[in-house]
């Protein structure tokens, strides 16, 4: 016999808008809030371990096949309703899909990533944008990064904003946050870094046609750029050549065309 969903208790919703609100409770609980039909029906399909509970508007469970349905109260999460009303109020977006869930949080392990032969990584310094953060992580996911790392005092990955700019694709990129300079340094990998070119010493993008088979691509914010730590032990330092006029491109921009070519030029042959 298929479970029944139940009502919200009051102090679950209190619980909710806690973790929605603050990164210090999703640190502590290790989960975060996922909203929307697709991203949730996806994750019901692929990995339902993930899903602590869902909750739901009465008129979402109506729009759902027999199937879905019973898909999701024999998930083995808690299944809850709420007045639609009170959902939107929770709801981190203009217009409510009628559902959200309490997901656990991905944990990677770096020593994994780091043993494969060839590492093609991303470090971000200071990403602060929840936006461009989530397009980050999306554009890395699609062009088969092995891993993000990021500088303290960047934006939570589990952010509302970022975990929704990301559409889907959080659990697909290993991400390591709190990596400062020297970590980043420590990783053994050959660190390709982007610069504004002010300064001399740089080359354009396209002039890079081979690379190592264990690299990390270095893109700063668009105000403050990359440390001068990351700069000075990066292998080369490139720029992204623009019109004139234009003086940057914002972080997931500069990702993205990064990510895009370096990630179609061939390896470089080990010395030996």
């Amino acid at each position: 016999m298929t479970a029944s969903p139940r009502t919200i208790p009051r102090n679950y919703v209190s619980y909710i808008r806690d973790v929605i609100k603050t990164k210090r409770a999703r640190e502590r609980e290790g989960v975060f809030v996922l909203e929307g039909t697709r991203p949730i029906l996806e994750l019901l399909q692929t990995a339902p371990h993930r899903l602590l509970s869902v909750v739901v508007a009465p008129s979402f469970l109506d729009r759902q096949s027999l199937v879905i349905r019973q898909q999701l109260l024999r998930s083995g999460c808690a299944v809850y309703t709420c007045p639609e009303e009170r959902l939107g109020q929770l709801s981190d977006v203009e217009s409510p899909a009628g559902a959200l869930a309490i997901v656990r949080q991905p944990i990677w392990d770096q020593s994994i990533v780091l043993a494969q032969p060839k590492v093609f990584g991303l470090y971000g310094d200071m990403l602060r944008d929840p936006t461009n953060m989530g397009a980050i992580i999306r554009t890395a996911a699609g062009f088969n990064v092995s891993g993000l790392w990021l500088a303290p005092n960047s934006v939570d990955v589990f952010n509302p904003k970022v975990v929704r700019a990301t559409a889907g694709t959080l659990f697909q990129l290993p991400i390591f946050s709190h990596t400062g300079p020297e970590e980043l340094l420590a990783l053994n990998c050959m660190i390709l870094a982007s610069d504004a070119g002010t300064r001399g010493g740089t080359v354009p993008i396209r002039s890079i046609q081979a690379m190592p088979a264990r690299t990390i691509v270095a893109i700063g914010s668009e105000s403050r750029g990359l440390s001068e730590a990351i700069l000075k032990a990066a292998k080369v330092r490139f720029t992204i050549p623009l019109a004139p006029g234009v003086e940057s491109l914002n972080a997931a921009a500069a990702a993205a065309i990064a990510l895009f070519h370096l990630s179609g030029v061939p390896l470089e042959s080990p010395v030996a």
